[in-house]
């Protein structure tokens, strides 16, 4: 599992594996496993990716980020350990969020409202990140530098943050996974209580907190 800033709930985690396994096969492969596209298609499919994610391009070629994509798919789904993610991570996975989001909710997906086992009206993609993401500071880029430049020192941000801000590529420590010991991890804070089913029609996502539906 991923450590997110509140526990993710399964809704959520079915929103995060459909919203990467489409940015994978629609935008980053789209051909079915065992094929060898011709080098005219492999250049289709470097220009999909550049159109489509310009932020992520500067760090990620097509390739290196459809691998990335599959090793956090299998970090999500590792129920027995907890993985946590750098800013290089959450910026693949914000991009992948926005992208699935947006085209749910215009129902572009292809898929009628369906996500996983679940039937979901409208995906609040601002409401998911101020709930699960612990920031934005890979978003700030100069102006985390700018800022810096005011007050040396001051800011508490991460240092893949910091080269994200530079531009510059990541190297191997900065997409390396660190599992944390234990069953979660201390600094993500606990959503239990929120009456979650197993499939079928849950609405507009995020759910409801305990007591919201009451005007409370």
């Amino acid at each position: 599992m991923i450590v997110f800033q509140d526990e993710p709930d399964p809704v959520f985690l079915a929103i995060v594996h459909e919203a990467l396994e489409f940015v994978r096969d629609v935008h980053l492969v789209r051909y079915r496993d065992g094929y060898q596209p011709t080098r005219g298609e492999r250049h289709e499919l470097d220009d999909w990716y550049k159109e489509f994610f310009p932020e992520l391009v500067r760090f990620f070629s097509r390739v290196q980020l459809t691998r990335l994509i599959e090793r956090l798919l299998r970090a999500s789904r590792d129920e027995r350990r907890w993985y946590r993610l750098t800013d290089y991570h959450w910026l693949v996975l914000y991009s992948c969020l926005q992208l699935y989001s947006d085209l749910h909710n215009d129902g572009a997906t292809g898929t009628e409202g369906k996500v996983g086992p679940y039937e979901i009206e409208a995906i609040d993609f601002d409401a998911i990140v101020d709930r699960f993401f612990f920031d934005t500071d890979f978003l700030m880029g100069s102006l985390l530098l700018e800022a810096e430049e005011k007050a040396p020192g001051r800011l508490n941000t991460t240092r893949e943050a910091w080269k994200i801000a530079a531009r510059l590529k990541p190297e191997g420590k900065d997409l390396r996974l660190e599992r944390v010991a234990g069953g979660g991890a201390p600094e993500m804070e606990r959503g239990a209580g929120r009456a979650v089913p197993r499939s079928g029609y849950v609405g507009p996502y995020p759910l409801r907190e305990p007591g919201e539906a009451d005007g409370q």
